[in-house]
Order: C-alpha cells, then sequence, then structure tokens
C-alpha cells in the first residue's frame, strides 16, 4: 500500500469522518488541533502523524458541513416564510400527489439567507430544475426515524446539507436560476431522451430502458423492480463504471480513428465524461466511476502510468472531501465496495476458479465464463455485508443471474443508447427501438423474472450486526491480503518487545475482571440474568392506528393489530402500514414467526396492515372480536388467513394464553354476553388482554369504550399494570377515573397520529393520566415507544425523544437490578 497513497488518504479521511460523526466536535476545535499536528507530520515526516492529520481534516470537514455549513435559515424555524431560490434537484412525484425537489436559498422574507430546503409542494405545475422559484410555508425541521431501524428523513436530508423542510402550496416559477449552463444542459438533454424513448417504446419497457440507460428509477413498475432485487441484479438499474466505459470507449476509439494522439484524446473525452455524469443524474455510483475515469484522463493527458486503486482511493478522497455526507450514502458506499473487491479479489478468485471449472465442464470452458464469475464473486465479498446490513436478504442465485444478465444488459445498453441518440436528430430512426428494442426489454423482464422465481432465490436472514460486518471483512483481508496476514505477527513482535507493560496490563486486566465477578455476585438476580431474559413490548408509530408487538423470551412472539391502510387523495398512491411498518420491524429485529396474531376489533386503523403481515411471516394462530364483520380490510385479513391454513377464533373472556415458560396472555374482552347500545360496539367488544411476566404486567385496552371499561371494574377483573397502552388513541369517551384507579399505571402509551382530525389524545385523558401518576408516552410525539423489562424492573424509550422528566438510558442497560438489590 506504501506505493498507494491516494487509498491511504480516504480511508483516513473516511475515518475522520466517521469520528466527527459519532463524536459530534465543533469545527474550530478540529481547525486548532489540526494545525500543530500537520505542521508536526510536516517536520518530522512521519507517516503515522500525517494519517493522523488526514483523519482530523475529515472530521474537520464533515463537522463543518453540520455547522456552519448549514447557512442561516434555521432563524426562520417554525416561521411561515416565503422562500426564493434555485431548484438543485430533479422535482419527484410521491405517492400522495406531492412534488418534493430541494431548493438553494437566496432570500427569506426579503432578507438574504445561505442553506438549501426540501420543499413538498401540493398544486400547481412543478419546477424545473435550475429554475428559480418563490414558495411559501412553515420551515420546520425533518422528522427523524418513525422507529427503531426505520427511514431517518432528518438524518438522510442532513448528509445532503438539507436541515429544513417546507410544505408549500402551488410555487411561484421565477425564470432560470443559479445553476451554470452546463449543469442545466445536461439535465435537460436527459428529459428530451427519456421523452424519445417514452414516444419508441411503451410505458413499462421505456422505464426500464430509462434505468439501464440514466438510472431512472421513478416510474419503473413495481413488479419489475421487485424482480431484479429478487435476482439480485438490481445494481443494473444504478449508472456505474459500465455505463461510463460504454460512453468513453467509444468516443476514444472514433478520437484514435480521426488522428488524435493518446494526450488530445483524452483532453476531449474529459468534458463527455463530466457531460455524461450531469446527465444521469450525478448519483453516487456515476459519480466514483465518472470521476476514476477523469483521473484515469487525466493521467493520459500528464503521461502518468495507471493504477486502478490508487485511482479508486484518489475518486473517493475528492469526492469525500466535496461532500462527505457521501459515506454514509449506501449507493457510494456500494458503488466503491464492488469495485474494491473487483481490484483485490478477481485475480485470485479466477485463478483457484479456472482449473476447477476444466475439470467440471467437457471441453475447456471459454475464459468469458471464469473471468465474469470472479468478478461477480469479488464484487459481492465486499458488497453482501453492506447489503445484508442493510437489508437482510441474501440472494443465493446472485453470481449465476449476474453472469446470464450482465452480458444481455452489455448488448442491450448501446443499442438502446445509440438508437435513442439518433432519434435526437432523426427521429424516424426511433421504430427501429420500438421494434427490436421493445422485444429485448420484455425478454429482459422475462428472464429476471424467472430467475427471481426459482426457490429460495432470495432468503431473509436478517440484517447483519455491524461487528458481524467488520469481522467478515477482517476474516477476507485475513485469508485474502498477505499484508492483513503479517499485521498480527507485527503486533506481536511489538508486544514481546514491551513484556513489562503486557505484564502491567495483564495484572490490571485480571483486577478489573475479579472486580466485575465481586459485583455480579452482590445480585443473585444479575448473576442468572446473563444473558437478559428480556421480554419487549413495541408500540410502533403507524400514525392513527395500532400495531403492537410483545417479544417473549425463547423466540416467542404476538402481534396485537397492524396499522392502518388507506388511500392517499390525490396521486393514485397507497399506505399498508403492515407492508411498509410493521413487517420491516419485525424484520429487523429478527422476528420470523408469530405464535399470535390478535386483530382487536375490525376497524380499519387496527386490521388494515393484516393481510400484508399474514402474507410475509408464518403465524401460528388468529385471534379475532368477531368473525362476521363487514369491513374490507377484516373480511381480506381472514380470508388470507384461511388460504394460509392459518386458525381462526374468537378468544373467550377469562381465558388465559401462553407466549413461552413465562409469558402469559389474560383475555379481558370481548365481554360475554357481548355489549350493545354503546357509542361503537366494535369498540367496546374489542380483544382486550393484560400481559404478565414475572412481576410485570401490561394492559392492552385496544379501543375499549367507557361503558366497557365500567364493566370490568365492577366484575372485579384484576387490571393492575405497570403499563398501560390507552384505550381508543386517547379518545376523551375512554380512559375513566375508575379505570385508572383500577389499573395505577406506571407508564402510559398513545398510539396516535400527528395531526389527526378527532384531536387525540384529548386534553382530558391526559389530564386524568397526570393527575393518576402515569409517565405519558406518545407515538405523535416520540415515535416507536420500547418497553423492555426482565420481569422486575421496567424502561421505557422512545425512538423520536422522551417526555419531559422522563429518565434518560443508564449506561449499563441492566444496571437498575444491581441498584435494586442495594
Amino acid at each position: 500500500m506504501h506505493n498507494r497513497p491516494a487509498l491511504l488518504l480516504a480511508v483516513a479521511f473516511a475515518l475522520g469522518i466517521l469520528a466527527a460523526e459519532w463524536v459530534r466536535p465543533h469545527p474550530v476545535l478540529c481547525a486548532a488541533i489540526l494545525v500543530p499536528l500537520a505542521a508536526l507530520a510536516a517536520g518530522r515526516r512521519g507517516g503515522a502523524l500525517l494519517l493522523a492529520a488526514i483523519a482530523l481534516a475529515g472530521a474537520a470537514r464533515w463537522s463543518y458541513v453540520q455547522t456552519a455549513g448549514r447557512g442561516n435559515l434555521d432563524a426562520w424555524t417554525d416561521r411561515r416564510v416565503t422562500l426564493v431560490g434555485t431548484v438543485v434537484s430533479e422535482p419527484a412525484l410521491q405517492e400522495d400527489g406531492r412534488v418534493t425537489y430541494i431548493v438553494a436559498a437566496e432570500a427569506a422574507q426579503g432578507q438574504p439567507a445561505r442553506g438549501r430546503v426540501r420543499v413538498a409542494q401540493r398544486g400547481g405545475t412543478a419546477p424545473a430544475y435550475g429554475e428559480r422559484v418563490a414558495a411559501t410555508g412553515v420551515l420546520t425541521p425533518p422528522a427523524p426515524a418513525r422507529r427503531p431501524g426505520g427511514f431517518d428523513e432528518a438524518a438522510y436530508l442532513a448528509r445532503q446539507s438539507v436541515y429544513l423542510v417546507m410544505e408549500s402550496g402551488p410555487a411561484e416559477r421565477m425564470g432560470p436560476g443559479r445553476v451554470d449552463w452546463f449543469r442545466r444542459v445536461a439535465v435537460a438533454t436527459r428529459l428530451r431522451l427519456e421523452a424519445v424513448l417514452q414516444q419508441a417504446l411503451p410505458e413499462r419497457e421505456a422505464a426500464l430502458m430509462a434505468g439501464l440507460l440514466f438510472g431512472s428509477r421513478g416510474h419503473l413498475p413495481e413488479d419489475v423492480a421487485d424482480a431484479f432485487r429478487g435476482a439480485g441484479v438490481f445494481h443494473l438499474l444504478a449508472v456505474s463504471g459500465g455505463n461510463v466505459a460504454m460512453v468513453v470507449m467509444p468516443l476514444l476509439w472514433l478520437l484514435y480513428r480521426a488522428g488524435l494522439g493518446r494526450r488530445a484524446a483524452a483532453a476531449l473525452a474529459v468534458p463527455a465524461v463530466v457531460f455524461f455524469i450531469f446527465l444521469t443524474g450525478a448519483s453516487p455510483s456515476v459519480l466514483r466511476a465518472g470521476l476514476m475515469a477523469v483521473l484515469v484522463l487525466a493521467g493520459d493527458i500528464l503521461g502518468r502510468e495507471r493504477d486502478a486503486l490508487n485511482t479508486l482511493g484518489a475518486a473517493a478522497a475528492l469526492l469525500l472531501m466535496g461532500v462527505p455526507g457521501l459515506l454514509f450514502d449506501l449507493g457510494f458506499q456500494l458503488s466503491v465496495a464492488a469495485t474494491l473487491g473487483i481490484l483485490l479479489l478477481a485475480g485470485p478468485i479466477r485463478g483457484w476458479l479456472e482449473p476447477r471449472l476444466a475439470r467440471a465442464l467437457p471441453g475447456k470452458p471459454p475464459s468469458w465464463l471464469s473471468a465474469g464469475l470472479a468478478a461477480t464473486l469479488a464484487a459481492q465479498a465486499l458488497v453482501e455485508p453492506l447489503s445484508l446490513h442493510a437489508f437482510g436478504l441474501f440472494s443465493p442465485v446472485g453470481p449465476l443471474a449476474n453472469l446470464a444478465v450482465i452480458p444481455y444488459v452489455g448488448l442491450l445498453v448501446p443499442f438502446g443508447l445509440a438508437t435513442v441518440l439518433l432519434g435526437l436528430f432523426a427521429p424516424p430512426a426511433v421504430w427501429l427501438l420500438g421494434v427490436a428494442g421493445r422485444g429485448a426489454l420484455v425478454g429482459l423482464v422475462y428472464m429476471v423474472k424467472a430467475l427471481a422465481s426459482v426457490p429460495l432465490a432470495q432468503v431473509d436472514v436478517g440484517r447483519l450486526p455491524p461487528g458481524w460486518a467488520l469481522g467478515w471483512y477482517a476474516a477476507l483481508a485475513w485469508a485474502a491480503l498477505p499484508e492483513a496476514r503479517r499485521i498480527p505477527a507485527a503486533l506481536w513482535a511489538r508486544l514481546r518487545a514491551c513484556r513489562r507493560a503486557v505484564r502491567a496490563g495483564g495484572a490490571l486486566a485480571g483486577a478489573l475482571a475479579l472486580l466485575a465477578a465481586a459485583g455480579a455476585a452482590l445480585s443473585w438476580r444479575l448473576a442468572l440474568a446473563a444473558p437478559p431474559d428480556a421480554l419487549e413490548l413495541v408500540v410502533l408509530d403507524v400514525g392513527q392506528g395500532d400495531a403492537i408487538l410483545v417479544k417473549a423470551p425463547g423466540d416467542h412472539a404476538a402481534l396485537v393489530d397492524a396499522g392502518p391502510a388507506y388511500e392517499f387523495g390525490t396521486g393514485g398512491g397507497r399506505f399498508d402500514a403492515g407492508a411498509a411498518v410493521v413487517v420491516p420491524h419485525l424484520r429487523r429485529i429478527g422476528v420470523r414467526r408469530l405464535d399470535l396474531f390478535v386483530l382487536t376489533h375490525p376497524d380499519v386503523d387496527h386490521v388494515g396492515g393484516a393481510g400484508s403481515v399474514l402474507r410475509a411471516l408464518p403465524v401460528g394462530q388468529v385471534l379475532v372480536s368477531t368473525p362476521r364483520a363487514e369491513e374490507v380490510h377484516h373480511v381480506s385479513a381472514l380470508e388470507t388467513a384461511r388460504a394460509l391454513g392459518v386458525p381462526v377464533r374468537v378468544p373467550q373472556e377469562g381465558e388465559v394464553l401462553r407466549l413461552g415458560e413465562e409469558v402469559f396472555l389474560e383475555v379481558l374482552g370481548p365481554p360475554s354476553p357481548p355489549i350493545t347500545g354503546s357509542r361503537s360496539d366494535d369498540n367496546a367488544n374489542c380483544v382486550a388482554l393484560r400481559v404478565v411476566y414475572r412481576q410485570v404486567a401490561f394492559l392492552l385496552a385496544c379501543d375499549l369504550e367507557a361503558v366497557a371499561e365500567e364493566r370490568l371494574v365492577e366484575r372485579g377483573r384484576l387490571l393492575r399494570a405497570d403499563v398501560l397502552k390507552v384505550s381508543h388513541h386517547g379518545s376523551r369517551f375512554s380512559t375513566g377515573d375508575r379505570f385508572l384507579e383500577a389499573v395505577r399505571p406506571r407508564y402510559a402509551v398513545i398510539s396516535a397520529g400527528a395531526g389527526n382530525p378527532f384531536g387525540h389524545p384529548h386534553a382530558d385523558v391526559l389530564d386524568r393520566l397526570s393527575r393518576a401518576g402515569a409517565e405519558i408516552w406518545r407515538t405523535d410525539r416520540h415515535g416507536t415507544v420500547t418497553v423492555r423489562t426482565d420481569g422486575f424492573q421496567v424502561r421505557v424509550e422512545g425512538s423520536r425523544g422522551r417526555p419531559p422528566g422522563a429518565p434518560g438510558r443508564p449506561l449499563l442497560p441492566w444496571s437498575g437490578r444491581l441498584i435494586g438489590v442495594w
């Protein structure tokens, strides 16, 4: 690596960015340390000091972007303003009919302003990229993740240097903005090329060809996108090195044929590559590939030798210096990892494959077979940990699918690009794309869907923890790189040279171990609970609805409701909480099967997502309040359960169900005989449960009405619970004083949507809960609420914050148990 300084520079700079993301230092502090450190490194010519200075420069760059680089728009936070600026991202149509785009601000309320805002426009014509607009609305911070591990809009936008969002009506369009003509022309050219595609091909095929040529996936049919994901070839819809080569290689060939030398041809090819980067939207993968091509061409101009690894390092370092937030972009990570894998491992893998293929196949196997398979395996070796950490899905057919699909796409893409370019100047020529291209694209979709339909084509293995991913890379480096195998020997030699320090360190470690053992012995509970046998109750933030997971020790789980499903008013979009929120959360935390699935009553805000859950996971049995309701989502869920062979029944009041060895679910409703004549008989007769684990109890009150609560109190049911899931989202017709006196909750969790039209939770309910001494948690304010208990102590946390006065998370999660013994 000593002769590849750019690679080390990129790694050091990236580590500095990671450190700054974790520590969040002020840029002035970073600069104060960086100046003397850089001077010391230059004076001593020390490699380690220089790398430390580079890492500190990365930390300073990222901390600047996160502080001073934000601009001055924070002064207008939570205020209604008229913002004037330039549209610097292509407008995207959302499922709910809004159009979103990023505006680089020039003025706010007539005063100079600096910063970037994500605008969500409702109604009117969407502005074009590079257009100057005036949008009016309230500036607010973007929302953090609604559930642990879910999409964090605030973090996603922050990595694009966007820290505020605005909902606006139709924006006033004010002509060209402050975007250079080069980028404006590149974007306009791509839109014109996509228009040619739409004229020549049907809608589905045009969307697929636009994805292959330009990485545009906005109009790609969902079934096609799912097939590409399932077959492990979704990366073909992201523009990267192959697409750049498709532009550079023919251009260089033409320039050489025209009699130009190597330097002159390279000089003319550079602007073509830059134009292609902006034409395809400057995604992280094409930025990496395009910058690598520019650096190679620059080397040709200067007469330098080529080194692919050093070029990759230089490209990554330059991109991170310019846009440090790219380090956290999954597309950038996958692009760099795939390229690095091919450069480092393709050769050794091919050398290992060729003799084995020669023995396994008759005759002499073609060289492209071993080369293609080696490149695919090499890329996947470095990409797979990132992919598993992000999605938790493994595609065993991926290598073979890539081997079959990549050559096909390699022929299809140049044909499509040549035809669509010809169509710009000779429109009649697009008939060739319409005839031959349509058939080729249909064949591609058929091939990918066939590969994706192979049994076990995609296996849900759960998300890979970061520690396992690091272990994967360490094992790979040990196996493949001689330099990595020499590191432990060098460290051991250093340690042997410092025997006294090693002995002192061993003595200290032994003392600490004895101290830890003594502390554990003070509490038999702590000693017996390693690892802790915790129960988790998760109230998912599904908006205005309910979805509650009970995850018991021993991999047992029950789901109570699945959130809402509804159509958006405009745009034809649909929200299904089961598919969008519940199933992703279950997969993220490793729930592969549900012992019980409880549909408390037929209202859509509780059963809307049930069908998606039933189709995604095996379910032991479904409990319902009634099998005869007419609500369409309830009927559909029951039909899905019966089609899958899942038993469906109505639980009996007083019945006790088990979830594993020590978790009991006491059925408090539906009552027998049913309640009639209430405000809502469906609500009054819902399936209410009391979950008991050792000395801790939870009361899940579904949508109980006051009359049902009074009935439970009068019948003398044991209602005492540490945690109350407040009934009916905090409606004022529930959660009465007598009921609260019987429950006496320490914590109350309300599942309600932000800004819901029902006014939930009602102020009277909040007042009654406060007077009862309950600590109030709300999904509309605190996001997904997770309650953890070992059966003795209870800890509550929200994905988006804590109520005022609530205690913070302890340094050691189970230290409260030790304190309790004292």
